[in-house]
This record gives structure tokens, C-alpha cells and sequence, in this order.
């Protein structure tokens, strides 16, 4: 396959998750499904796929810029960003369809609301990393800034508890196991949410070191 191919099918991938995302997005904001209306934003869901389009976007003006220059812009600052936005919409997809899918009815399930921001966009984005973005030097200890924007995402909910933020059916929290209230913070309650915190650290440092390792196999492929 040569380098005009490369691109072509990279462009064709970038614009379907950029798109895909942006309908998913714009549909779930007028709907009164789960992350409907004026809370969409304030969904990690919602957040990691704005967060992978704009990496998107970059590397489609990128690949037009050295369609056009013959050179290009890219950088590791760049890819190491697009690496973060590339796990934070793994989680996404990893989180909805095994812990949040159970909790959710039929109508969710099988929309393009749900199919769009959990599956297609996700699939797209780790499609394209794994396939193109091999100029990473990525690291195991590296690896770990995959972490940055679940992390982020935390503090974000709890900040907003006492700035009174809503999400679907006027909760204080946007998943279940962030819920203090509901859960406690260790085993007062049953499986608190610091429990549920480092469950979750646990599996993210996996899959950013599984990444890590997927993608030393990518490179010594292609080389």
C-alpha cells in the first residue's frame, strides 16, 4: 500500500468519526434519552468524543497540510495528546458497555445516540491510532498519562456537587459509581466510591500499558 492510499483511507476514517461524532452529539443534546438535553456536556461520553474529534480534526488539517507541503506538523506532544483522547474514548467504550449498557433499556441500546459515541466513534479512533499513528515513542511509564483525563474527569464531578450540577433525572452525579451519597466512601454503604476510584485506576493503568504494548508490536511490524 502506498502513501497516497495510507492517507486516503486515514482521511476517510477521520471524517466518518468526526462526523459520526458530531451527529451523535448534536442528536443525544436534543433528546430526552440518557445524557439528553442541557446536561450533555457534562457526560464523560460526551467529553471524551468531543475530545477525540478535535485530535481529529488536527490530524485531518495535518494530512491535508502534507498532501499539499509534503511535510508535516505532527510532533510527540501531539500524539502523546491524541493518546490520551485515544484512551479516554476506550474508556468510553469500555465503561458503557460493561457496566452502564445493564442499567439502560432497549430504546438506549439499539440507538444511534448510543451506537454513535460509544462504538463507532471509539472503533474509528483506536483503528487510526493503532494503524497510523506509529511515530509514537511511547513508554510504559509514559503510558501512563492515558490516566490524565479520567482522572480530570473526577475532579471535575466533584467540583460541580457544590456548584449544584444536574445531570439526567436531576442527579448530582453522572454514574453510579461516583455517587458518595448513594455508595459511601468505602464499605459504609456496600462498595464505596473510593473502592470504585481505584478499580478504575487499576483498569486504566492496564489498558494504557496493554496500548503501550500493542503498539511496540505495531512498530516493530511496520519497521
Amino acid at each position: 500500500m502506498n502513501d497516497l492510499t495510507k492517507k486516503i483511507i486515514r482521511i476517510l476514517i477521520l471524517t466518518a468519526l468526526v462526523v459520526v461524532g458530531l451527529l451523535g452529539i448534536i442528536f443525544t443534546a436534543l433528546s430526552t434519552d440518557f445524557m439528553g438535553g442541557s446536561s450533555v456536556f457534562l457526560f464523560f461520553t460526551v467529553q471524551s468524543n468531543i475530545f477525540i474529534i478535535l485530535m481529529a480534526l488536527v490530524t485531518l488539517c495535518n494530512e491535508v497540510y502534507s498532501l499539499i507541503f509534503k511535510k508535516s506538523f505532527m510532533n510527540q506532544i501531539i500524539l502523546y495528546v491524541k493518546f490520551v483522547a485515544t484512551i479516554a474514548i476506550t474508556i468510553t467504550f469500555i465503561v458503557f458497555f460493561t457496566m452502564l449498557a445493564p442499567l439502560l433499556g432497549p430504546d438506549y441500546l439499539l440507538s444511534f445516540n448510543n451506537f454513535s459515541l460509544h462504538a463507532i466513534v471509539p472503533i474509528l479512533a483506536i483503528v487510526d491510532f493503532f494503524l497510523f499513528d506509529t511515530d509514537i515513542n511511547l513508554t510504559y511509564p509514559r503510558s501512563s498519562m492515558g490516566a490524565i483525563a479520567p482522572l480530570c474527569y473526577v475532579i471535575f464531578v466533584y467540583i460541580g456537587v457544590p456548584l449544584n450540577f444536574q445531570y439526567a433525572e436531576n442527579t448530582k452525579f453522572p454514574y453510579f459509581f461516583l455517587d458518595y451519597e448513594t455508595n459511601g466512601f468505602l464499605f459504609e454503604k456496600g462498595f464505596g466510591i473510593i473502592m470504585w476510584i481505584l478499580v478504575l485506576i487499576i483498569g486504566i493503568s492496564g489498558l494504557c500499558v496493554l496500548f503501550c504494548f500493542l503498539m511496540k508490536l505495531r512498530q516493530k511490524k511496520a519497521k
